[in-house]
Order: structure tokens, then sequence, then C-alpha cells
């Protein structure tokens, strides 16, 4: 019998081929749930989660295999690639930032900026679901968008950053500068996501589009978490890997 928490992510009868809203939905369980850590469980497992045939599974599999997601080795079974598994880094800089360090010119425009519930993903890495302080930002040079950057705030933190000041400046910039926070470290962990409305707009893409995200979630000294953000572009147009030491490499970004 299908487990109902992976089959209801599924619909059936939606536009999105089934075996695609697998791989998502597997992709988005990768460092999170305790089953998608290091190995995945078989193909006969999925099957019955699920609760969709083997070739739907294999699918997904291969899709994800084929963008580095997860690597499948003949007779042993599915793995989280590496470059899919959480990494904890000691510093953390801003997309702003690895851009111009690239040479380009890039703008950053404020696209959302609202107190709001956040997603269960967010309020359990945040331990709290109280109202968060939301910010998305759009990245774009002259040969057009970049990315776009979304942010969740703990309800602390909100009163400290305005519209002008979330406009201004990267959220990395607001914790060095505006909070004055030391960072203990930020866990990294890269996946895919399915572009909504309003980030698809900005990029120039068609919704539900499969998009690389870069998840960061920062703890700095005496403060616990104090900020949840992810970073959405379109997938080829970044090439981000962790080091042994858990460090983001963004030499291939762009």
């Amino acid at each position: 019998m299908p487990n109902a928490m992976f089959s209801s992510a599924l619909d059936t009868n939606g536009p999105t081929p089934l075996y695609l809203q697998v791989g998502h939905h597997i992709s988005g369980l990768i460092g999170k749930d305790s089953r998608f850590m290091e190995r995945l469980p078989s193909e006969a497992e999925l099957c019955l989660m699920y609760g969709v045939s083997r070739i739907t599974i294999r699918q997904a599999l291969s899709y994800l295999a084929e963008r580095d997601v997860v690597v499948r080795q003949h007779g042993r079974g599915t793995f989280v690639g590496a470059l899919h598994r959480p990494g904890r880094q000691k510093t953390i800089h801003s997309f702003f930032e690895i851009l111009a360090g690239k040479g380009l010119s890039p703008e950053m425009a404020l696209l959302d900026y609202q107190m709001r519930r956040p997603p269960e993903e967010v309020a359990l890495a945040l331990s709290s679901d109280d109202e968060t302080l939301f910010i998305r930002r759009g990245y774009r040079s002259e040969e057009g968008p970049l990315g776009v950057t979304e942010v969740f705030y703990p309800a602390r933190l909100a009163p400290l950053v305005s519209p002008d000041l979330a406009a201004s400046l990267t959220s990395t910039a607001i914790l060095r500068d505006i909070f004055k926070f030391q960072v203990a470290h930020a866990d990294i962990s890269i996946g895919l996501s399915k572009a909504s409305a309003d980030v698809a707009q900005w990029l120039s893409v068609s919704e539900q589009s499969a998009l690389m995200r870069i998840k960061r979630i920062t703890t700095c000294l005496g403060e616990g978490v104090c900020e949840y953000s992810r970073l959405l572009v379109t997938e080829g147009s970044a090439d981000f890997r962790i080091g042994a030491d858990g460090e983001m490499l963004t030499d291939g970004v762009l």
C-alpha cells in the first residue's frame, strides 16, 4: 500500500509527467529524510512508497542521475550524488558577490517582501512556525536573468530589515553589517525545485520548470539559526560543488 506522504505528493491528472513529479519529490527529500541521506530506498521500495510502476521509478532515477543528483551503481543501488550531500561551510557569500567575482555587473531587484507563515521545511529549520520575514530578490545582467534568491528571517529579526534595506543589501551583507552577527556555520545542500509562477516569470522559463536549488541554513553564534535561504537558477547556468570540508566551491559559476 502506498505511503500517504509520498503518494499525496503526486498529481496523476496533472500536466507534469509522473516520473518528473517523483524525481522532484525525491530530490526534495535528499538530506532531510533519514531514508534519503546516503543511499536511497530500492526501486521496489520506492514503487511501494509512491504507488507507481517500476518503469516510472526507473525514469525518475534516470532523470536525477543525468543531473548528478543521484548515482546509480549496478548491483548496489542508488546513492546520493556527492554534490547533493549536505555540506557545512564556515563562511557565507552572497550570490551578488559570486557573480561580481566572475567579472559580471549584476543588478539586484527586490521582488517580494512580506511577513508570512513559513513552509514546513523552513519552520523545522528555524525551530518555530511563527511568522517569518520573507524576501525574494532577482538578479540579472545585460545578458538576461541570472537567478533568484529567497530568504526567511525569524520574526525577531524582521523589525531590523526595512523594504529599502532589503532592496539595497544582500542577505549576507544584512547578517554581517546590519545584524552584526558572526556566522558559526552554514549547512549547504543542492537539489532540484520546480519554478513557481513568480520565479518562472523572472527567469523567463515555463512555470514548473526544473531549477537548480542551493539551500543554505545559517547558524550564528549566540543566535542559533538566523537565516534560511535558497538560490534558484536554471539548470546548466551554474556549477556548484561542495569540497571535502563542506565548503561550497563556485569556481564554475556561469
